[in-house]
């Protein structure tokens, strides 16, 4: 077990798979306890067996983001579990939603833009933050980050709804930094770019990267610094985290000539 983030309390939202369950194993590692947080009750236990198996301190809350009451509740019993919280990782999205509703903005039903407003912003950040805040204040070294997307800085059809979300994420994150700075609270956000939750090949280039396709842990460790002691100068920051696909400009080129 490391210690980078002994005695940090981590909520991390939507983390029961992929970048989410990543953040919370490699957290719970470096000695920060952690509460796991989704709707699938399943997969939030086998989150929490396999980190209090490595010897880390974790518990699941059901959440649904779209609920208030759900949100609030869990922020709730996470500090009467924990005794309070230092680390709010705002990550859960409507990833479901955002699959189905893959088509050109003026054919989205205002059900849809609702559902994935309410889901990727209102309450997987704004709720999840406003409640948070009380005991993020009263904590040491407090921190939120908010997990977004590079839908939020580049046009991507069918993606319109999802990309308008991520980008008020971004926006957000800067006015969290600067209305936390009397309280003690730090806001930075990291920009993800194309990952997967399989094997990746380290050599791999290709689909405007310059590395290779992502894996969670990628996202996993530029969180990690993001919410250490280590970064108590970073704040206000979006950080991206895309293999470069967002600076790429011989694609760009590519695709005008």
């Amino acid at each position: 077990m490391g210690s980078r983030l002994q005695g940090k309390i981590a909520l991390i939202t939507g983390s029961t798979r992929g970048i989410g369950r990543s953040m919370a194993e490699y957290f719970a590692s470096e000695g920060a306890k952690v509460a796991v947080s989704g709707r699938t009750v399943e997969r939030g236990a086998k989150v929490v067996d396999a980190i209090r198996a490595a010897g880390g301190d974790a518990e699941f809350f059901p959440m649904d983001v779209s609920s208030e009451d759900s949100v609030k509740q869990v922020i709730d019993g996470v500090v009467a579990r924990f005794g309070g919280l230092t680390s709010l990782v705002n990550n859960a999205a409507p990833t479901d939603a955002v699959v189905k509703t893959y088509k050109p903005l003026h054919q989205v039903t205002t059900e849809e833009w609702n559902y994935i407003i309410t889901g990727g912003l209102t309450g997987a950040v704004f709720w999840a933050t406003k409640y948070a805040w009380p005991h993020l204040a009263a904590a040491e070294g407090a921190s939120i980050l908010n997990i977004s997307s590079g839908q939020s800085v580049n046009g991507f059809t069918g993606f319109g709804v999802y990309g308008a979300a991520k980008a008020a994420v971004n926006s957000l994150t800067r006015t969290f930094a600067v209305e936390g700075s009397k309280d003690g609270i730090r806001s930075n956000c990291i920009i993800v770019g194309r990952v997967v939750f399989g094997n990746v090949g380290a050599g791999h280039v290709g689909g405007g990267r310059l590395t290779r396709i992502g894996a969670p842990m990628d996202i996993a460790y530029a969180a990690l610094h993001l919410i250490s002691d280590e970064a108590a100068f970073t704040t206000g920051s979006l950080m991206t985290v895309d293999g470069g696909s967002s600076i790429n400009g011989d694609l760009a080129m590519a695709a005008d000539g």
